[in-house]
This record gives C-alpha cells, structure tokens and sequence, in this order.
C-alpha cells in the first residue's frame, strides 16, 4: 500500500525542479534579446514615435542614427537577428515615392482574393467591380446590361430613329401617310386604314419561316405515322393571319382515327418534344374540338393541331372563295377583317374559349356586313376607296345597332338576316348570344360559343364613339388649317397628331 503511494509523489517533484531551471533558462534568454536589441540601436517600447522632421537636422538631412520602428539605415544589408523588429508590409518613402504598377503593388481585396480559398459554389464566378457592377453573376449586386453596337451600326439605328419620328413609332403604319394631300375626315381615314393593312399583312419572310416550321412539324409527324397527312387550314391559308398570329394544322390519319384520341394527342406530344420543335406541348383533351398547343422554339410561333377534322380546311377554301369572288369588295374585306382581330387580339377577345370571337366568326361577321350594306348593294359607292366609312361603320352596326337577340346571320346565297325563334336557335337563358350560320352546314351555329359577346359588344361601342369624337377633332384642326386660323406651339408637326386610328389600336413590341 505504501509503495503505491509514494510513487506520485516521487513523480510530481521532478517537474517542479525542471520547471524552475526552464524558467531560469527563459530569464537568462530575454538578457541576451535585452543586450542584443542595445547593440543595434532599437528602441522596442517607444513612448511616442519619433517624426521625420524630428530626425533631420533641420536642413532637410535625415540623421543616420536615428531610426524609426521597423526602418534599416540605406547601406544595411544585413539579417535579421533574434530581437530585431521587423514589420512585414511597411513601405519606405523612395517606394511610395514610386510609381505603382500593377504588378508591384496590388488592392487589399485582390490580395485577399488570392489568400481565400475559392469555395466551390463560387467557381465560375467573375469578378465584381468597385461600382457595383459585374462582368459576369455574382453575389449582392444587380445585374446590368450594356448594348454593344459598331459604329456604322449605331449610325445606321440613330438614321432610321431620325427617319421615323419618336411618336409615329407608335403607331409606325402612319410614317408614310401623306395627311396634306387629304381633303376631308374621310380621305385621312380611308388612307390610315389602307396603310395600317399594309403594315399588318405577312410578308414574304413570315410566310416562309411559318412554312419551314410546317414542314418541320410534318416531318416529325410522318416519321411516326407514315400514313399521317399535315394540312394547314384557317387564317395561315388564307393570310388574314397578324404577325404573332397562330398556325392550325389538322391531320388526317386511318390509324388514329381508330385509337383513343387522348393516347394519340400523347403520342402527338411526344413526337413534338422529342424532335426539339417545342419544349412543352399542351394537350386539351376535354374540348369539342381535341386538340394540341405548343409554341415552337424556332420563331416562338403558336401551333395547333386537331386529329381528322375536315371542317377547318372546307371552312379555308370559303373565305378564300369570298376574297377572290366578291367584285370590288376583296381587299375592303381584308381590310375589315384585320382591323377587327387586331383589335379584338389586343383586348384578349379573340378566342372562343375565353368567351370572344374566333377567326371564322369574325370572317363571316365582316362578309355579312359588305353583303347586307344598302350602298354596296346599290352600287352608289366603291367599297375600295372608302375603306375609313366602312371600318367605322362597321364597329357601328355590331356594337350598337345590331339586334343580337332576335336576329341571326347567314352568308350563304348573297347574304341574310334570319330570325333566331323561327329558326330554333333562340335561348331564354342567353338571349343577346351572337347567331351565324355556318355556311357549310345550315344546322351549326359556328359562334354559339362565344359567351362574352356582350362584353365585345360594349367594347366596339367604344370604340366607335372613340373614333367619331376623334374624326370631328381632326376635321376642325383640318378646316383651320385651311383658313389659316392655327398656331404651331411645336417647332415641328408630328405624324400621329392627325391619326384618328391610332386612338383604338396600337403595335407592341413583338409586332
């Protein structure tokens, strides 16, 4: 028992003696640091640090004796020594005399940049400007964008901005409207109209693109079922389309029309995806008409395709037939026709399932408005050279004379009214539904799903009163002009200040 006791206490007294020779060890070490520092001159607790002008002798000559922390006198080129001072980034006057360069003397955050290690989230990532801004993504900032032009490029874009003034850019179907040459309301009218159909229609390089992503779509198609036939029908055939306008296929295939048309409509998917022409489809399975959307990556064009539907392509080959075959009246109806959609497509009216006009019904609204006009009828005016009357009246007579209630519309033979209660097609629950007949079959009402009629009805209203108050402002800034009673409060005249259309519709960007 004695002798497991004693041995700790015999090991606990030898480190007690070896702590105190270190510790007399450590003493003797700072004599010698203490002596060594004396040697060469350092002071290692200053009170105050000495200032140049305290160390020069008054003629601008620096005392070599005297030296500051962490300086060595010019012709020392010694080491140093245990006890020497030595401050790590001190600069001394000829280096901040100096010229900096990029090499030599860098940024606090560039020297922190390279001693942080790059995390790994952060590779890839450039680097972040003293303002704020940013070569590439980053983290704190807000991302900023600068346009890049060449200079005949930017020479080029300033030219055609002086060109077409900033207001006409508005309305940019007006920029070659020749207002001065205009005699009255009518003929500004007549005219706006005539440019803003020109602007308006496809042109050559739009009815290729829309062509190449036919053939694209048809190719994909046919690889998968050969005996698949893709037609284009609707405004594509007969090029009522607007510029972001859709394009309908229907395609026409025994195979499919002996398999359940949601697995086709998949399969259809499928195929799009899987040839890169879009990245999401859409399929509406549950609609009268089933069908597949899709916006293609190539022109971001919306596409639509039905599976054996043949009532779209007879319907293309009619409204072809009314462009061609009515006498004087063909370019009045693809006048009217595409004023109409572009203003019922800027008000999100021009689809049947959210309650608007479709295509078609537009179509045959503005065939049933030149067949049952008493002046065409007559023959007292020329239909193409009053396109402004006919534009105004058209908004007119289907936003507020028409009697949507009682009276229904059919193209068929000349043109006719018909009465919805002898017909069969009034409805107690909706009375004020629009009614047209189609004119392929005299049993089907094409526009019986256009639900929000009334609302389309109150927004041509509108904009028919819109109009007629802006066509009397124009005619008395037209008639002063003439009698010389107007004063320029502008240095220059804009184009838009005359336009009478511009007042209902408009061109967006995308256009």
């Amino acid at each position: 028992m004695s002798d497991t006791v004693s041995q700790p206490r015999q090991k606990s007294r030898a480190p007690r003696s070896h702590r105190r020779k270190r510790a007399k060890e450590q003493e003797d070490e700072r004599g010698e640091v203490k002596e060594t520092a004396v040697e060469h001159d350092y002071d290692r607790t200053p009170k105050e640090p000495r200032s140049k002008r305290a160390r020069t002798n008054g003629k601008g000559k620096e005392k070599e004796s005297e030296l500051e922390l962490g300086e060595l006198p010019n012709d020392s080129s010694r080491s140093f020594e245990i006890g020497d001072e030595f401050i790590p980034f001190a600069v001394s006057d000829k280096e901040a005399e100096a010229p900096k360069t990029q090499d030599s003397h860098r940024s606090n955050a560039e020297t922190a940049k390279e001693k942080a290690r790059e995390r790994e989230w952060d590779k890839g990532k450039r680097e972040t400007h003293g303002d704020g801004s940013r070569d590439g993504g980053g983290l704190g900032t807000k991302r900023t964008y600068e346009m890049v032009f060449d200079d005949e490029d930017l020479r080029d874009h300033r030219k055609r901005r002086q060109d077409i003034p900033s207001t006409s850019r508005k309305a940019p179907w007006i920029a070659k409207v020749d207002w001065d040459g205009c005699r009255n309301v009518a003929e500004m009218l007549h005219r706006e109209v005539e440019a803003f159909v020109r602007y308006m229609s496809p042109t050559e390089v739009e009815e290729e693109i829309r062509g190449l992503v036919i053939t694209l779509v048809s190719n994909a198609i046919t690889n998968a079922f050969p005996d698949a036939q893709i037609l284009p029908f609707g405004s594509y055939e007969t090029k009522l389309y607007l510029p972001n306008g859709d394009i309908d296929l229907v395609i026409k295939s025994d195979s499919m029309a002996y398999s359940d048309k949601v697995n086709v409509l998949r399969t259809l998917a499928n195929v799009i995806k899987r040839a890169r022409i879009a990245s999401k489809v859409t399929i509406i399975a549950k609609a009268k008409v089933p069908i597949i959307k899709f916006v293609t990556i190539y022109g971001r064009l919306n596409v639509d395709i039905s599976i054996n539907q043949g009532n779209g392509v007879v319907a293309g080959d009619i409204v072809n037939g009314f462009l061609n075959g009515m006498r004087g009246c063909g370019f009045a109806l693809r006048s009217l026709v595409i004023i109409a959609k572009a203003f019922l497509n800027q008000r999100a009216m021009n689809e049947v399932y959210t309650g608007g006009l479709g295509s078609y019904s537009i179509v045959c609204l503005a065939v049933s408005f030149l067949q049952m006009h008493p002046k065409i009828r007559r023959g007292e005016i020329d239909a193409e050279k009053n396109l402004g009357v006919l534009v105004m009246e058209f908004f007119e007579l289907y936003g507020c004379y028409f009697n949507y209630e009682e009276v229904g519309i059919s193209v068929r033979n000349g043109g006719s009214y018909f009465s919805k209660r002898q017909r069969g097609w009034y409805d107690f629950t909706k009375r004020n539904l629009l009614s047209i007949e189609d004119p392929t079959d005299s049993s089907n009402d094409i526009s019986k799903g256009s639900y929000g009629i009334a609302k389309v009805r109150q927004t041509l209203a509108g904009a028919h009163g819109i109009m007629t108050s802006m066509a009397f402002l124009r005619a008395g800034i037209l008639g002063a002009r003439r009698e010389g009673r107007t004063y320029p409060l502008r240095g220059h005249g804009e184009p838009e200040d005359m336009s009478i259309l511009s007042s209902i519709l408009g061109v967006t960007q995308e256009v």
